[in-house]
């Protein structure tokens, strides 16, 4: 009888630690990435009062909105493993809206990350076919969070709006939105704006007991600079995504890992 007692007794502490290193790994952590939208050495700031910013071509204007997607979120370690952050088929996921006017938005946060030093980042800028093809999706990827065009061009990667007064749209509008999943033989303003960055930077040491911040400044002005300077005046307002590839490539250039807070 004291024999089974036992054997019971082991069989429950066994589950128990089982359960218990199933729901949270002691060997893990998390890590937060920090999206730090900025015009030049300047924070950007939504809606000012006055067109406070300058552009490559020496046009001022002024933010009123920025959004964009940031996906599939891959870390690497020192020694070359890597942890894959979790994407689930319908986009509640893995997949992130950055808003400006959303403080929280700009702050993502891995959990269940192996220990260890991670010395570089790759994601996607946009949303990639599969997620636009799934059908119906949640989370960020929510058509009621208004970047959503159609089940057939996709979603919109990034909006960029605002106010110039090179602008010759009514109201002195500026407005990008970059989209463009895939190239559609009969759509010709279509094109593929799905890019992926690499970025890297000191080691971010992921434990249990700590929780490291990766710093990215993301410079508006680079999206309308190099390597293709972009005027107001002459383009205030594209939607397309195939006459949008200048400012794709140009918004790679964007994204740079600052630094790091261990």
């Amino acid at each position: 009888m004291k024999k089974i007692l036992s054997l019971s007794v082991l069989a429950i502490a066994f589950i128990l630690l089982t359960s218990c290193s199933d729901d949270e790994n002691p060997q893990s952590g998390s890590i937060e990435i920090e999206f730090d939208n900025v015009v030049g050495e300047d924070d950007l700031t939504l809606n000012t009062t006055e067109e406070v910013y300058t552009n490559a071509a020496g046009e001022t204007f002024k933010v009123t909105m920025l959004k964009y997607y940031i996906s599939n979120i891959i870390l690497t370690r020192e020694d070359g493993s890597i942890y894959q952050d979790e994407v689930t088929a319908d986009g509640s996921k893995g997949y992130y809206l950055v808003d400006e006017a959303n403080a929280v938005s700009q702050l993502i946060t891995l959990n269940n990350v192996p220990a260890g030093s991670y010395t570089s980042m790759t994601f996607t800028i946009g949303v990639d076919a599969n997620r636009v093809t799934e059908g119906a999706q949640t989370g960020a990827l929510d058509i009621a969070n208004d970047m959503f065009w159609s089940w057939n061009s996709g979603y919109i990667f990034l909006k960029f709006e605002g106010i110039s007064a090179a602008s010759t749209e009514e109201n002195k509008a500026v407005m990008y939105h970059v989209g463009g999943y895939k190239i559609i033989d009969t759509n010709p303003s279509s094109a593929n704006n799905v890019k992926t960055k690499t970025v890297t930077f000191t080691a971010a040491k992921v434990a249990s007991d700590k929780t490291p911040e990766v710093h990215m400044i993301v410079d508006v002005l680079k999206f309308f600079a190099s390597p293709n300077q972009v005027s107001f005046a002459a383009v205030p307002v594209q939607m397309s995504p195939k006459e949008n590839i200048p400012v794709v490539e140009n918004y790679l250039n964007t994204f740079i890992a600052d630094h790091v807070h261990n």
